[in-house]
């Protein structure tokens, strides 16, 4: 399957497989499609909603998620005609907060790091339309100034409107001699996507949606 959603929020599309599962006491429906815009939980971001359409039969995608490299659409229900075409649609507006909230994140871990030091690497996170929460390790309680600090870099830096740098397909090795940062717990192939806001400020290492005008 392809992943076209760093590029498009809609495509055609066509379903591959699907499965019925239950979860509780309800039922739910995966499906794998050949191609899809849909971002799937990874990295702290959560999963895309939005919908799939051919003609006057639509269904909702209730969340995205990954499995075994594929990526897996939930829904309620499942088309009536399965070998239609699609069109798979992105909400725009949940996934563009979300893309908002995953560069504040890298904004974020720059200035904590500027502030606090360079021990400050990320332990985890969550990205969702509504908030951004980022875990990181450190050896005291962040006084009330230095919080104060990192809200005006991060502030200050969103009001540069630092345009995104994003690189595709980079050696991995390549990529982290220039210094990209890795994320935690996560897991590189030989090639990555370098994702740069200020190649002295913030340079990572991500799969992620970012924003790439403020």
């Amino acid at each position: 399957m392809e992943f076209v959603g760093y590029d498009f929020l809609e495509c055609e599309a066509e379903i591959l497989r699907y499965r019925k599962v239950k979860k509780g006491n309800k039922e739910q429906y995966q499906i794998v499609l050949n191609r899809t815009p849909f971002y799937a939980e990874s990295g702290g971001q959560v999963g895309d909603t939005g919908f799939l359409q051919s003609g006057e039969s639509k269904i909702s995608i209730t969340d995205t998620q990954k499995e075994n490299n594929l990526i897996i659409h939930f829904a309620d229900k499942i088309p009536s005609d399965i070998n239609a075409i699609f069109k798979a649609v992105v909400d725009y507006n949940r996934r563009a907060l979300i893309t908002k909230s995953h560069s504040a994140t890298h904004l974020m871990h720059a200035a904590l790091r500027n502030v606090l030091g360079t021990h400050v690497a990320q332990k985890g996170s969550m990205v969702n339309e509504h908030t951004t929460r980022f875990d990181f390790s450190h050896f005291a309680k962040m006084t009330d100034e230095e919080i104060n600090s990192i809200e005006q870099i991060v502030n200050k830096k969103i009001r540069e409107n630092i345009a995104l740098n994003e690189q595709r397909n980079v050696p991995s090795k390549q990529a982290q001699e220039t210094g990209a940062m890795a994320l935690f717990g996560e897991k590189y192939g030989d090639f990555v996507r370098v994702i740069t806001f200020d190649k002295n400020f913030s340079v990572e290492l991500c799969g992620g949606t970012h924003e790439s005008k403020w």
